[in-house]
């Protein structure tokens, strides 16, 4: 009989607090700012919150008073239904912003070192989930408090609302974070429900039905905002108990995006930011069915964008649903400002159907292969997206009758359209930060000059042919002129 061999008992696995505790000394031990240093910091950057708050509550007060003494009619209606609409739209934000970036994140380090341990992978995931809520919470109630002042609500009454689209953001991003755990499409769903009810409300302000969004009384304010708060608790610590069965492969998706957009808005690259997402969206389900034939040429690229449409026709469903939003603006007595909201919504929905152009521009070796002079590149891979913009400025004549004959309006929609495809090349075609000429000197460091009119990139040539438009025919002119006079000048050869 042989004696049988003792083992050894392994390692203790440490706790995820003891991991932390680790990290959290090693990080402070390599620490290179002093207190002073961090105060001064926050100083500043509390003086500059405090600063722009107080700016933006006073002009929030402003127009709470000018709307309480000239607002009447149709226009309280529309004032009447605006919280509800911005509250939907945040929640649709949260839940779109959640689904794409990924509420339970892991970042690459803790990805690769840490997660690949018998450490308890839902206490190491659980304090990031719980930032995550928070700041979903801040900022949805941050962005509801205008629309809660402006839609003419009391103090009791605005309190009960900032709770109550907190508690709604916070249950969208919960949705979310259990459809990225689970790996269902529940949160899509529920993103094309959210996306629907905007519509309907938003076609009842465009079409005189603003009055049959009932108002709600107080007591039932306080009996949803409870419910409203109890299914968010719920769904938080749901998902709390479910993250530690998440596996690397779905954390992997969200591993290697933050490096990405940290790269991007460090050298404030919205272009770059914008590249970084549409990937991300594309590289999880990049599997299309190849489709041979068509024309040769030039129309060949215009082609593939219309099979790109067909692919992938959110873009234009979106900028097809937001043709109500003139029309409630015109229903809300904005005049001749109708023209500015509507190239506004050209220049935000147009960057999303310029996919082709957008790699052609930013992919010179690819560009340099098609027999084709860069001109003609781009001006066939701005067909399909100027159509789309022509076809949603006209559909906008009926919001320009009040202020404008019928052929002045006509022509004006087409200058509108003009407008939102010069801004949007603008936007698009971009260049990213040049850092070998000469830099300004920042507490961050060397910052090449070109980053600080990135963020205003398109906006500026919307600015510059918008505005003339409001100011009769002479200004629509000017407007169209420029707009072609930018188009021409973006798509030739001294522009790349």
């Amino acid at each position: 009989m042989t004696d049988t061999a003792h083992l050894e008992p392994g390692p203790e696995v440490p706790t995820a607090r003891e991991v932390r505790a680790e990290i959290r000394d090693w990080r402070r031990g390599r620490a290179e700012l002093r207190w002073g240093e961090v105060l001064s910091d926050g100083y500043i950057a509390i003086f500059c919150i405090v600063m722009i708050g107080a700016m933006g509550g006073n002009v929030v007060l402003t127009l709470r008073r000018l709307a309480d003494d000239t607002c009447a009619g149709s226009c309280t209606e529309v004032r009447s239904a605006m919280p509800w609409l911005v509250a939907l739209a945040v929640a649709l934000l949260a839940l779109g912003l959640a689904r794409l970036l990924g509420p339970v994140f892991s970042p690459p380090a803790a990805n690769a070192w840490l997660l690949s341990t018998p450490v308890d992978r839902g206490a190491l995931l659980r304090p990031g989930w719980g930032r995550t809520s928070a700041l979903a919470v801040a900022v949805a109630a941050l962005a509801l408090l205008a629309p809660a002042v402006l839609g003419g609500f009391s103090l009791a009454e605005g309190a009960v609302f900032l709770v109550a689209g907190g508690a709604t953001a916070l249950a969208c991003v919960g949705i979310a974070a259990l459809s990225q755990v689970h790996e269902n499409r529940v949160a899509r769903v529920l993103t094309w429900a959210i996306a629907a009810g905007l519509w309907v409300l938003l076609s009842l302000s465009a079409t005189h039905g603003a009055g049959a969004v009932p108002s709600v009384p107080l007591g039932v304010g306080l009996a949803a905002a409870a419910l409203l708060v109890a299914v968010a608790a719920a769904l938080f610590w749901w998902t709390r108990s479910a993250m530690a069965g998440v596996s690397r492969r779905v954390l992997g998706y969200t591993a290697h995006l933050s490096p990405s957009l940290s790269g991007a808005l460090s050298s404030v690259d919205l272009g770059l930011m914008y590249d970084v997402l549409l990937a991300r969206r594309w590289g999880r389900g990049a599997s299309v069915r190849p489709r041979t034939g068509g024309p040769l040429g030039w129309p060949a690229l215009v082609h593939r964008d219309l099979i790109r449409a067909v692919r992938s026709p959110q873009p234009f469903v979106l900028l097809a649903s937001l043709v109500l939003v003139p029309y409630a603006a015109a229903e809300a007595g904005a005049g001749r400002a109708v023209v500015l909201v509507t190239t506004l919504l050209g220049l935000l929905g147009g960057p999303a159907m310029c996919s082709g152009l957008r790699v052609v521009v930013r992919t010179q070796s690819l560009a340099r292969m098609l027999p084709l002079k860069r001109q003609t590149l781009l001006l066939a891979h701005l067909a399909v997206p100027g159509v789309a913009l022509l076809l949603f400025s006209l559909a906008t004549i009926p919001t320009l009758l009040p202020t404008h004959p019928s052929t002045e309006a006509a022509n004006l929609a087409i200058a509108c359209a003009l407008s939102s495809l010069a801004s949007t090349t603008r936007w698009v075609t971009g260049k990213p930060p040049n850092y070998a000429a000469p830099m300004v000197s920042t507490p961050a460091g060397g910052v090449p000059t070109g980053v600080f009119g990135s963020l205003a990139r398109g906006f500026d040539v919307w600015a510059f042919t918008a505005l003339p438009m409001m100011f009769g025919t002479g200004g629509m002119m000017l407007s169209s002129v420029i707009s072609i006079g930018v188009i021409s000048y973006l798509v030739s050869d001294s522009a790349a």
